[in-house]
């Protein structure tokens, strides 16, 4: 391990708190907490027997008090103050982990990269696919060519148990979807160009936080004519399940393949005459006890790994792996299936460019943000 961190952490619900026992477990300290409601802070204290440290109900008021004696910042309220509670950081240049997504409205989104700058030494989102062991052997697979050209991929995520009431959400495909829509863009190493959705209430399941439906289905097509599904749930009866099928010309790789929990993951290369290849591997989730959400055996291990390499970044001063470049494409990618499936499945066009104007106009055109 190198230097041992002073973190602050604004934003304690459930994941700013998995964050803040991650961070202290690798042996790092947490010297303040903040939050804009006092009985999360409180609770934050409680829970992660932190009675001792400084504590905020505004960001202002954090980076004018400690900015001098942190190193980094864990920024984990809700998706729409990430913005809000993210900017003074920026300007007092202290290195931010940034739950996913920016903010949960792609015009502030882009006004926030705008205030970032392209620079991606400034914050790295909490996009956890990106650290997952198997998600990154699934990809150095992928990048051997051994199942040739690809030609449809789908992603799929279902949860057994919706998030707290007091989650903040815009709804199924805003919310659960950023994750396997920036999964789909890392394998692909391609963005999106048509894009077309639907949203669903299931039989016997009503979600507190989903008023536009509880499973959504979102279509897309590529420029190279990849077709693309993601598949997404709150209903699954039997456990957290997180499946991604990449099928290409000389066979399919598969990866998570149901096992409940404890896993494990499978990554699992099959060959057109429909063998397995001796290159497919299984990886372990963590062995959990307790109260927890219900995603976090899967990925505590890329959680983990996501927090130690944004530190090995912040000391080097290396660029983070996952930024607010990629997360904006996630956003874009998703603001147009979400308005697909509250426009009864109209096709969205969608482009991507370098250019941060170029890009926000482009989205205009193509009916994604609604104002210059």
């Amino acid at each position: 391990m190198g230097k041992q961190f002073s973190y602050g952490v604004y934003g304690v619900g459930r994941i700013g708190k998995v964050h803040a026992s991650i961070v202290l477990e690798q042996g790092h300290k947490i010297i303040a907490i903040g939050d804009d409601e006092q009985t999360a802070v409180s609770a934050a204290q409680k829970e992660l027997n932190a009675a001792s440290v400084k504590t905020f109900n505004n960001p202002e008021d954090m980076v004018r008090d400690i900015a001098n004696e942190i190193d980094a910042v864990i920024i984990a309220s809700h998706t729409k103050d990430h913005a809000r509670h993210a900017r003074p950081f920026v300007k007092a240049q202290i290195p931010i982990y940034l739950e996913k997504p920016l903010t949960d409205d792609l015009e502030e989104a882009f006004d926030f990269v705008a205030a970032i700058g392209r620079d991606e030494r400034q914050i790295q989102i909490g996009l956890q696919r990106r650290y997952d062991p198997a998600l990154l052997y699934a990809k150095e697979l992928l990048d051997s060519g051994l199942i040739g050209d690809i030609r449809e991929i789908r992603c799929i995520l279902r949860d057994q148990f919706p998030p707290p009431k007091t989650y903040s959400s815009r709804g199924l495909i805003i919310d659960m979807g950023i994750h396997v829509a920036d999964e789909a863009i890392f394998f692909l190493d391609e963005f999106p160009n048509e894009v077309w959705a639907s949203v669903h209430h299931t039989k016997g399941y009503n979600s507190p936080i989903d008023e536009g439906g509880d499973t959504a289905f979102v279509t897309f097509v590529t420029p190279s004519n990849i077709v693309g599904r993601l598949d997404l749930s709150r209903t699954h009866s039997s456990g957290y399940n997180n499946e991604t099928y990449i099928i290409g010309t000389e066979g399919t790789l598969h990866v998570g393949r149901f096992a409940g929990y404890p896993g494990p993951i499978h990554v699992e290369l099959w060959k057109n005459d429909g063998t397995r290849h001796p290159r497919s591997r299984s990886f372990e989730m963590t062995y959990l006890k307790g109260d927890y959400p219900e995603f976090l055996p899967r990925f505590d291990i890329a959680y983990r790994n996501a927090h130690r390499l944004f530190r090995d970044a912040v000391e080097t001063g290396d660029s983070f792996v996952v930024t607010q470049n990629h997360v904006l494409d996630a956003q874009v990618f998703v603001e147009a299936a979400h308005r697909s499936a509250q426009n009864e499945g109209l096709h969205y066009k969608i482009e991507r460019f370098d250019d941060l104007q170029q890009y926000k106009m482009a989205c205009i055109s193509n009916g994604l943000v609604d104002s210059e």
